[in-house]
């Protein structure tokens, strides 16, 4: 009897705990953070719990959550490190969709928590990653042309050895076809493709979200290599108050300072200036030209958001003010000096003006179901005497895009799409004014053009655990060039778990070329320009196919987490404007390609912590970029085939909130193929190959508070120059001058200091 008892007893208890457990309600939901200001992304680890009560839960690997629910439980938290700690009102127990912003860390905060300054990204299909403002600050990262030291997948080198013009190269091809972002609007293009680089200053810059391969068909048709989408300080992620000065060894000196206000709930503003200043002259390899430009360049930039719960809203204008001297002239040295006459000047300027609209309508009750507008207007009027060359360059452009989005399937938060309409304004007038000394003959060349090109497009994102998909068809039309044409992109990405990640991707890309600009260094030579057939109607547009794979693989090696990138890309030209260098010293050519022109990349990187002080990024890089030209199928000059890459950082313990960093790089450029000097006299020829070199730099920077701290940096530690890097120096009239073969740094050695000052709240 007791036994039975005793098991009627149990029976009867479990049947009311299943009936208890039968009648639990549980809410549930994905939290969500922003990636790129324009794409979600899962967040995993977020402390989900209820107001009143201690018990809670974490979200998961695909951000997903659940929490029992009874109708007491009104309000729920959502924290995490990192970001602003968030409270949602709770009506009912339907599953819920969570943004979380970016917070600030609180002074008296003592657990410490890091992001990272750069990082790749596992969820996104593209092959993409980030680099934050930590890792900018690891050089001098004085502009844009210069934020890529620390990093292996892109060089910054300079046009020629007078003018100071720098460029960027992606893949073995220059930044000509890499399409240039601001918050996903498109910039930099046309005749400011090469002075662009240097008019968006270094502390201007929040990250930088660098992807390779062909880019989304939402931004345009541009992206042919890979795309760089700048994020500038604007109110949600400006500090109250920044400034910042930078000296260096050859006289130049930079004054930046940023500004952010939140006037209500919804109205904020950021305000940056910039100014730079070089006006002490140096010739340390003695050949009479400046080793840098002398010059004086104004930066400004006055961002407003208006944020409510239904509307988005960022309006912005841009300004830049610059002027560059630079070359020979006895005005500079000493009259006694010998060597000196006769002058060769060079004389640049620009004024640019810009401003950007971005409106977003948010639906109600649909996180996800969303119509933007973009746009941005831009006129630019540059203007540069080299020598006895005289360019005048003006462009209007503007630029429209409306973009609308929605989620489809039973999983909303895995599958959306995107559909949208855009249209690309260029009104464009260079002109070219070349007079030869040593021949006394003049040449001149004149473009003028006005460029519609309407378009409509079409994306999918599928985005789950294991698949990741972006999937894009554009359809554009030319004005100028009286033609329809179609661009496709995909990218495909496989987790076959939380560690690893394969991606593929292939795509198509065009642009209109602006010969003039692109290729202004050569300006800074006697070399003839010979147009041969070219034309822009006989030319067209350039027009290329890109195709890449990529692994990325995360691991843990004594306890410390690591990862693995390696990817490889091919990208061939259907139609390009080819630069020929090679048909005599004394000529460029330009003509319409006929026959092969490709690029074929490969990348292997390595980042690793030693521990939570040191750690360590490597990489090397094969390049095998190969065009036809009239000579026949030729390496691209000026370009090393293997790279190799190392930097090393430390961070010290904080002590009473003051903290030591200190980075080293160091680069093996290998050897380059130098263009045909054979037809020149026996002075003025060069190898047909340049040596392999290292380039060393490092930075030591010290935080004083938070508030306070300075750096101290040396370029190119171990001063090694090009020597002989201006040909004919002597005599800039003759027909030998030549300062485009430039493939070594010039001024060598070079010590900079710096402080910053910064209020956070």
């Amino acid at each position: 009897m007791r036994t039975f008892i005793l098991l009627l007893g149990i029976l009867i208890s479990n049947l009311f705990l299943s009936q208890e457990k039968s009648n639990i309600q549980y809410i549930t939901g994905i939290v969500f953070e922003i990636v790129n200001q324009d794409s979600l992304s899962p967040l995993p680890g977020v402390n989900v719990r209820f107001s009143l009560s201690t018990y809670g839960t974490a979200s998961d690997k695909n951000g997903y959550f659940k929490l029992p629910y009874t109708s007491s439980n009104k309000q729920l938290i959502f924290s995490y490190t990192g970001f602003q700690t968030d409270t949602l009102e709770i009506k009912n127990n339907q599953p819920l969709e969570i943004v979380m912003s970016e917070g600030k860390i609180l002074e008296d905060l003592v657990v410490e928590f890091k992001k990272g300054g750069y990082r790749f990204s596992k969820i996104d299909p593209r092959n993409a990653h980030i680099i934050g403002q930590d890792e900018l600050r690891k050089a001098a990262c004085c502009n844009l042309a210069e934020s890529f030291e620390t990093n292996p997948s892109i060089d910054a080198t300079f046009t020629d050895a007078v003018t100071g013009t720098k460029q960027i190269q992606m893949m073995g091809l220059s930044g000509k076809y890499v399409q240039m972002l601001s918050s996903n609007i498109p910039i930099i293009r046309g005749i400011s493709i090469l002075n662009g680089l240097k008019q968006i200053p270094g502390s201007f810059i929040h990250e930088i979200a660098v992807s390779k391969g062909s880019g989304s068909v939402l931004n345009g048709y541009e992206s042919m290599v890979g795309q760089i989408n700048i994020n500038l300080k604007q109110p949600d992620n400006a500090e109250k108050l920044h400034l910042n000065v930078y000296l260096n060894q050859g006289g130049r000196s930079e004054y930046n300072a940023f500004f952010s206000k939140k006037f209500s709930n919804n109205w904020s503003t950021t305000l940056l200036a910039h100014y730079e200043d070089q006006q002490i002259v140096n010739d340390r390899n003695k050949d009479g030209f400046l080793d840098n430009p002398l010059r004086n360049d104004y930066v400004f930039h006055n961002q407003w958001n208006y944020r409510s719960k239904l509307i988005h809203m960022e309006l912005g204008v841009n300004g830049v003010i610059g002027k560059i001297e630079s070359g020979k002239k006895q005005k500079w040295f000493d009259t006694a000096f010998p060597g000196i006459l006769p002058d060769y000047g060079v004389d640049m300027t620009t004024n640019k003006i810009n401003g950007f609209a971005k409106i977003g309508y948010l639906f109600p009750n649909d996180d996800f179901k969303s119509i933007a507008l973009q746009f941005s207007s831009t006129y630019n009027n540059q203007n540069a005497i080299i020598g006895m060359s005289d360019y005048k360059g003006k462009q209007l452009s503007s630029y429209l895009n409306i973009i609308y989005q929605q989620e489809v399937g039973k999983n909303k938060e895995e599958n959306f799409f995107k559909l949208g309409a855009s249209c690309q304004l260029d009104s464009v007038n260079e002109i070219l004014v070349r007079r030869y000394e040593y021949d006394n003959t003049i040449s001149g060349l004149s473009f003028k053009w006005l460029e519609i090109v309407p378009g409509l497009y079409g994306e999918f994102n599928h985005n789950s655990e294991k698949i990741g998909v972006i999937a894009g068809l554009r359809a554009d039309y030319t004005s100028y060039y009286r033609k329809y044409f179609l661009t496709p992109r995909i990218h495909l990405r496989y987790s076959p778990n939380t560690d690893l990640a394969f991606k593929i991707m292939a795509g198509s890309g065009r642009r209109t070329p602006f010969m003039i600009m692109e290729n202004i260094g050569f300006l800074a030579s006697s070399r003839k320009w010979n147009l041969n057939s070219y034309g822009l109607f006989g030319l067209g547009q350039e027009y290329s196919w890109n195709f890449g794979a990529a692994i990325l693989k995360e691991f843990t090696l004594f306890s410390r987490e690591g990862t693995l990138t390696i990817d490889a890309y091919h990208t061939f030209f259907e139609n390009q404007l080819v630069v020929d260098l090679d048909e005599s010293a004394r000529e460029v050519d330009f003509y319409a390609l006929e026959g092969k022109s490709f690029s074929n990349s490969f990348q292997a990187e390595l980042n690793y912590n030693f521990n939570r002080r040191w750690s360590l990024r490597t990489a090397y890089r094969f390049l095998d970029v190969k065009k036809q030209y009239q000579s026949g199928l030729k390496e691209k000059p000026l370009l090393s085939k293997h790279r190799g890459f190392v930097n090393i950082a430390y961070s010290s313990r904080k002590q009473n909130k003051s903290q030591w960093k200190v980075d080293l790089t160091t680069q093996l450029i290998g050897s380059q193929r130098i263009p045909y000097t054979g037809d020149n006299e026996l002075p003025f020829q060069l190898n047909t190959r340049t040596e392999n070199f290292l380039v060393t730099s490092g930075q030591i920077t010290r935080i004083f508070s938070p508030k306070i701290d300075a750096y101290l940096g040396l370029e190119n530690a171990f001063n090694y120059t090009q020597s002989n890097p201006i040909l004919s120096s002597e005599n800039p009239y003759s027909e030998h001058f030549d300062s485009s073969l430039i493939w070594a740094p010039i001024f060598g050695r070079m010590i900079y200091i710096g402080f910053r000052f910064t209020l956070k709240d």
